[in-house]
């Protein structure tokens, strides 16, 4: 039971190298490609680029197995990864400073590092220690190739492999397609030619800037601002631990049960077994959360043009998935699944200057959206060979079978390195066994129990499935899971579940020395609306006030700015009575967004 190495290799765990391995030669491989050049980046290197930068992730490098053929020769080692490096522009682009611009490079030099080690080592444990050295120091993508090779070898025959590349030239499909073809280099020397020119790194970045590329990517942003105006700055909004953040942490699903389930509402349906367990994971969201819009981010690697499908490159970037729970079966709720989800691969995120107009809105609504709840299908790439007959066809097992296999389900919480996300769901296979993982930047506030509760009632809701369609009004009786308990300091504004004390400490962090207050008051409509009254005259206005605040909101994501700032003379004997507040000479009164008279 193990995830497979090409996402999660090395684990990410602080722990003492399984094997030695020593350091023994360097060889050089000279490549030469059909052209140089430079221009612009793409997209997909930009938000790369711009990810790495904020927030430094674990996933920076994209590390995998390079799989050695029966027989193979450093010879066939080297000759594999030269013909990869003057086939694909992405392996030989440099990127200067300004971080705007590719350069990519005709013809230079690669180093592969070579090792020795035990003999009796495991395959799996070397390709670990191979990675781990690869990882140990940053790219400096200005002056280096952005790919590390590294073999292990016993008396001059190579034993393991591993490759180590910046995560800003390929994403996961990139490294699918690049294992296959060095494995299918390395076995047959007939198949060692460079082949035609395909579509590279700078024919996209070409395509982006054209005329057809910017509608694309202003109908893109229409479609965020949309979304943004209604959905929550933080999906699973839970309060801050007494104690502090906790560190990051991971939690795995290794259920056989779930895989069995899916052909068979697969079958049912007709969607596709990832649109059923991200359907599952909505529904489990919205249930435990109380939100009926269900809006993550996940990753759309945007292969559908035929140009396209053997391009090697960062494609993948983020889209917004938005889908309403509001449906009364689980069957229903695949459907608008599947149905955002092709909506939202039509609307990437587009350059991050560009993104920022985004920013207008979650101010004027006083909230700070970011990738607090994501989800990623890895599934499809890390597939790695044919399903099994029990897994694909439906008439091998009876829906009871899924349910009968529950008791093997296992969740494994493990350590992981650094991640902003505050519930990040992972999802790596689905034959065989269901990996699903949920990834946190706090244990404190997501605890790995309660990483175990979505998992298994994702699960839960899966086998339910198997059998029929589910009446969304059971999920508590079908998952076991009950709504998060929400005390008297809770409210829910304008899409977004609040604590008044946290909102309080904003305040006061954000105008210490205006007496602020806040209170939750009926609007119009007899919606909740937050309203803070201030007691420092003429020296704040409410623009200054809502600046403030939205200058310090990011990080937390129970409290939000108030939709009103009234600024008063003076203080009431009781700062908590808000009829005191109400008796109280006014010297300013706005909502502090910009363009609006205060």
């Amino acid at each position: 039971m193990g995830i497979r190495p090409i996402d999660l290799v090395p684990p990410p765990e602080d722990a003492p190298p399984a094997v030695r391995l020593t350091h023994v030669d360097q060889l050089r491989v000279r490549f030469t490609g059909e052209r140089d050049g430079e221009g612009p980046i793409t997209l997909g290197q930009a938000n790369m680029l711009s990810w790495i930068a904020k927030e430094k992730p674990y996933g920076r490098f994209a590390a995998g197995p390079l799989e050695l053929p029966p027989g193979a020769s450093m010879v066939d080692v080297t000759a594999a990864v030269e013909v990869l490096m003057a086939r694909h522009e992405a392996l030989r682009t440099l990127f200067p400073a300004d971080g705007r611009t590719q350069q990519v490079l005709r013809s230079g030099e690669l180093a592969v590092d070579v090792f020795t080690a035990d003999e009796e080592a495991d395959t799996q444990v070397l390709v670990n220690e191979l990675i781990r050295i690869l990882r140990s120091e940053e790219f400096d993508l200005s002056q280096e190739l952005p790919i590390r090779v590294a073999v292990t070898a016993v008396d001059g025959v190579p034993t393991a492999a591993a490759v180590v590349y910046s995560h800003v030239v390929v994403d996961l499909p990139s490294m699918v397609m690049l294992a296959r073809q060095f494995t299918e280099l390395a076995a047959e020397p007939t198949r060692r030619q460079v082949g035609p020119h395909g579509h590279q790194p700078l024919d996209q970045a070409a395509a982006e800037r054209s005329e057809r590329g910017r509608r694309r990517a202003e109908e893109a942003l229409r479609y965020w601002e949309r979304i943004f105006t209604t959905i929550p700055q933080n999906l699973y909004a839970v309060p801050p631990a007494p104690d502090g953040p906790g560190g990051s942490s991971s939690s795995w699903l290794w259920s056989r049960a779930a895989a069995l389930a899916l052909p068979h509402i697969a079958a049912r349906t007709g969607a596709s077994t990832s649109m059923a367990v991200l359907a599952a994971v909505c529904a489990v969201l919205s249930h435990r959360t109380g939100h009926r819009q269900i809006a993550m981010p996940t990753l759309c690697s945007n292969r559908y043009e035929r140009r396209l499908h053997d391009y090697i490159g960062p494609l993948a970037t983020d889209s917004l998935v938005s889908v309403e729970v509001t449906c009364a079966g689980f069957d229903e709720l695949i459907h608008r699944a599947g149905t955002a989800v092709l909506r939202a691969n039509r609307y990437p995120a587009g350059q991050p200057q560009e993104m920022d107009r985004l920013a207008r809105i979650t101010d004027e609504r006083g909230i700070h959206v970011a990738r607090r709840c994501t989800f990623n299908d890895s599934s499809a790439a890390m597939g790695s060979g044919p399903p099994t007959p029990a897994v694909t066809d439906t008439t091998a097992t009876d829906p009871t079978e899924a349910r009968r296999a529950l008791t093997e389900s296992t969740v494994v919480p493990r350590s992981w390195g650094e991640i902003r996300a505050l519930l990040a769901f992972r999802l790596l296979d689905k034959e065989g066994q269901m990996i699903l993982g949920v990834l946190t930047a706090d244990r404190h506030r997501i605890t790995d129990a309660e990483s175990a509760l979505l998992l298994t009632a994702v699960e839960r809701l899966l086998v339910e499935a198997a059998a029929g369609d589910v009446d969304l009004d059971r999920l508590g009786e079908v998952t076991a899971v009950a709504p998060l308990t929400r005390d008297a300091d809770w409210r829910f504004v304008d899409s977004n579940w609040i604590q008044l004390s946290q909102t309080q400490h904003l305040l006061d962090d954000a105008l210490p020395t205006a007496g602020a207050r806040v209170f939750a008051v009926p609007d119009d409509h007899g919606r909740p609306e937050l309203v803070a009254y201030l007691a420092n005259g003429d020296a704040t206005t409410p623009g200054r006030a809502h600046r403030a605040c939205l200058e310090r909101l990011p990080g937390r994501d129970t409290a939000m700015a108030p939709r009103r700032y009234v600024v008063c003379a003076r203080a009431p004997h009781d700062p908590a009575d808000l009829s005191q507040w109400r008796r109280m000479p006014v010297r300013h009164t706005g909502d502090g967004r910009e363009g609006t008279p205060q």
